[in-house]
C-alpha cells in the first residue's frame, strides 16, 4: 500500500513538474522566437516562407512525453493544462479545442508507444515514425477546424488554400518537434536501456480506456462548436 501510494505521488509530482516547464517555456518563448528564415518555396501558385516559427514542439514534446512516461489520464491532463496556462496569459482563438484535441492525440500516440513495450534503442526508427505520423496528423485535424471555421471558402479549392498556406508551419512542426525529440526521448530511450532511474507506472483497465474516449470527445466538441 505504502508502496503503491508512493509511485502515486511521484506520478503526479511528475506531471506537476512537466505542466510547470512546459507552461514557463512557452510563456517565455512568446514573441521573443526569432523571425523566420529567407527561404522561400512556391506550391499551387503561392510563394512563402519555408519555415513559419510557433511554439507547437514545446507543447507536443511535453504531450509525447506525458504520454511516454506518464501514461492513462496524464496523456490529456499535461498538454492541456499546458494549453490552458498559457492561453490565459497569451490568448488564444476559438480554434483552442482543436489545439488541446490535438495535443491530446499526440499524448495518446506517446502513451501508445509505452504500451507497445517501444522504449528501446532498437525502436528509434519506429519511435520517430509514429511522433512524425502524430505531427502530421495535428495539423491535419487542426487546418481541418481552421478551413471548418470560415478562414477560407468551404469548397475544395478553399481546402487546398487552407492545407497550402499551412505548410511554412507543417514544415516547422516537423524539423523542430524532430529536433526536440532528438534532445528528450533519446536520453530517456537511453536511461531506460541502461536500467536507470526512469519511472514504470501501472495504468487500469478503466483509466486506459478513459485515455482513448477523451481524445475522441474533444475532437467531437470541436466540430460540434463550429457546426452548430
Amino acid at each position: 500500500m505504502i508502496k503503491n501510494n508512493f509511485k502515486y505521488n511521484n506520478r503526479i509530482m511528475l506531471a506537476v513538474f512537466l505542466i510547470t516547464i512546459g507552461s514557463i517555456i512557452r510563456i517565455l518563448l512568446h514573441n521573443n522566437l526569432p523571425g523566420s528564415p529567407s527561404i522561400y518555396i512556391t506550391v499551387n501558385g503561392i510563394t512563402q516562407p519555408m519555415f513559419m516559427l510557433d511554439l507547437f514542439f514545446i507543447v507536443a514534446i511535453i504531450s509525447l512525453v506525458s504520454g511516454i512516461l506518464l501514461g492513462g489520464y496524464y496523456t490529456f491532463i499535461v498538454p492541456i493544462s499546458v494549453m490552458i496556462i498559457t492561453d490565459f496569459v497569451i490568448g488564444n482563438n476559438w480554434i483552442a479545442i482543436f489545439t488541446w484535441s490535438g495535443f491530446a492525440i499526440l499524448g495518446l500516440i506517446g502513451y501508445f508507444i509505452k504500451k507497445k513495450k517501444s522504449l528501446t534503442l532498437t525502436h528509434i526508427p519506429r519511435i520517430f515514425g509514429l511522433g512524425i505520423g502524430a505531427i502530421l496528423l495535428y495539423d491535419i485535424w487542426t487546418n481541418f477546424g481552421t478551413w471548418l471555421g470560415g478562414w477560407y471558402t468551404h469548397t475544395w479549392g478553399g481546402l487546398v488554400l487552407c492545407y497550402t498556406k499551412a505548410l511554412p508551419f507543417m514544415f516547422w512542426h516537423l524539423l523542430s518537434t524532430s529536433i526536440a525529440m532528438v534532445l528528450v526521448i533519446l536520453p530517456i530511450i537511453y536511461l531506460k536501456e541502461h536500467k536507470l532511474n526512469i519511472p514504470d507506472f501501472q495504468i487500469k483497465p478503466i483509466e486506459h480506456k478513459i485515455s482513448f474516449v477523451v481524445p475522441v470527445i474533444l475532437m467531437i466538441l470541436a466540430l460540434l462548436g463550429l457546426l452548430v
